[in-house]
């Protein structure tokens, strides 16, 4: 499983409707990177998956479909975005829940595509929302990751205000807490014998600047 922090199309225009310093986007035929990596399931639920607007959000799903990798945390509705991704092992089944609090305005909605975004604010609603979801998702499988896209870039500690909210998502039911983000590894925690991977940093960083 990877955090995939950009669109994979051959269409688009760079978001423009807020500022941005970065926009990420890879070619339609480099699906077969994935494929080559063994990499089956990804998480979309970041600030970038929407950087190249809604027509390439909509190829990135098919895409991914098309090559039989699992996704979760970003799609055409609310419903389709917060749906966790279910895998059937040989030793049970793996569901997989992927939010963000990056890019707020990119939030889906019942009619609107978008990220799965949740306010790192355990009273906020849809924070009890998310819980809720992983106490029902729990029910259902044998082991249930949590993609958390959340906080700034850098930074060499977890952010404090992360950790209250990070161990309500183990109360709630997640077996592996799967922090990404901020570029660095920043720290590990177990709570009640389940990892928090508060930032596992960057897998592979390979992109090229254009500064014109």
């Amino acid at each position: 499983m990877c955090n995939l922090e950009c669109a994979i199309s051959d269409r688009g225009e760079a978001w423009s409707a807020t500022p941005k310093n970065f926009h990420f986007l890879s070619d339609a035929k480099n699906i077969d990177v994935l494929r080559a990596a063994n990499m089956n399931t990804v998480s979309l639920a970041n600030n970038h998956a929407l950087d190249y607007g809604y027509d390439a959000l909509t190829d990135t799903l098919e895409l991914l479909d098309s090559a039989a990798v699992y996704h979760a945390g970003a799609s055409r509705s609310l419903s389709e975005a917060e749906k966790p991704a279910i895998i059937k092992t040989n030793k049970g089944k793996v569901g997989i829940i992927a939010f963000t609090d990056n890019e707020p305005a990119w939030e889906s909605t019942p009619e609107k595509p978008g990220v799965f975004y949740v306010p790192i604010e355990l009273k906020d609603g849809r924070a009890v929302h998310l819980l809720e979801l992983i106490k029902q998702t729990k029910n259902v499988v044998d082991l249930l990751i949590v993609s958390a896209h959340w906080g700034p870039n850098w930074g060499y500690e977890p952010p404090q205000r992360r950790v209250p909210f990070a161990q309500a998502l183990v109360d709630a039911g997640a077996d592996v807490v799967f922090g990404h983000s901020g570029y660095v590894f920043r720290g590990i925690e177990i709570c009640k014998h389940r990892p928090i991977l508060y930032c596992v940093g960057d897998f592979i960083d390979d992109y090229a600047v254009d500064f014109v």
